[in-house]
């Protein structure tokens, strides 16, 4: 909630300056520079150095110590400065999937590129990102492209692979209430550290991303419920505030297919899973 006040704080911090940059004075307003005339950045998308899959859909801007405020992507909007103007970007995403709750990623590190600007000019540019150097990745990135670490995923190389050649795919049939496919191997966490857990999906059906906190017992934890989609997704799911307040010794993902009681069955296919940390 508070990250979501930040947000609208920031939104209406750059509707602010848009208006005062316009002449649209309002009380409170300082004389602006360039007598009120801004240059524009234009930023359509967002990618990733390495190429990877991900979910940006916002960004955050600086200029020296000004901050600019977060803009939905694409966007275009005023600057006023001129001449040798250095940016920073930061990366902006839905948290589990809710547009209300959009947030500067932790693990991107901010892209920064400068502009010779003139008033009045509209400048593109695209950022890229990349995970920061602090970033622990609690196993490699299962793409299914060799490897399959998920009892009841199916990999599979068809029509509906958007990522390399595979992916995993995880069904449920007439006769099913439900399908589990549990992470074969468990590990440890950091309680009290970011936790995030990443992944690219589509689905027919309705399904569960959680883990099994492995204690004394085995609890299964369902984080968030996720509705069909038809296209392919990413989506980042906080798991630090859940894990810090209930640690175990070690955690295993899973995915849970769920059949509507309308509903013959469907499948879910799941791709690129991470599970990101920070170290103590």
């Amino acid at each position: 909630m508070e990250q979501f006040r930040v947000w609208l704080s920031m939104k209406f911090r750059s509707c602010f300056w848009v208006l005062c940059a316009l002449g649209l004075w309002l009380p409170g307003c300082k004389p602006m520079p360039n007598d009120g005339i801004p240059f524009y950045l234009n930023i359509d998308t967002a990618g990733m150095k390495d190429g990877s899959s991900h979910g940006i859909t916002d960004v955050w801007m600086e200029t020296g110590a000004t901050n600019l405020g977060a803009y939905e992507l694409p966007a275009n909007f005023p600057v006023l400065e001129k001449d040798e103007v250095l940016f920073l970007v930061n990366a902006g995403i839905e948290e589990s999937g809710q547009s209300g709750i959009r947030i500067n990623y932790p693990f991107y590190q901010p892209d920064t590129f400068s502009i010779f600007a003139r008033l009045d000019t509209t400048y593109s540019y695209r950022p890229y990102f990349r995970y920061r150097a602090a970033t622990q990745f609690r196993f490699a990135t299962e793409t299914f492209e060799s490897t399959n670490g998920f009892n009841g995923i199916t990999p599979v190389s068809d029509g509906d692979v958007k990522y390399g050649l595979w992916c995993g795919k995880l069904s449920v049939n007439s006769v099913d209430s439900n399908k589990i496919a549990a992470q074969i191997n468990s590990y440890a966490l950091p309680a009290g550290q970011e936790i995030w857990l990443e992944f690219d999906y589509k689905a027919e059906v309705p399904f569960f991303a959680g883990y099994y906190a492995n204690g004394s017992s085995v609890i299964r934890n369902p984080i968030l419920f996720i509705n069909p989609k038809s296209t392919w997704n990413h989506i980042y799911i906080k798991l630090s505030t859940a894990i810090g307040t209930n640690p175990a010794p070690t955690y295993n993902l899973y995915f849970e297919a769920l059949r509507p009681t309308t509903s013959s069955g469907g499948s879910v296919w799941i791709d690129n899973v991470k599970l990101l940390y920070f170290n103590p």
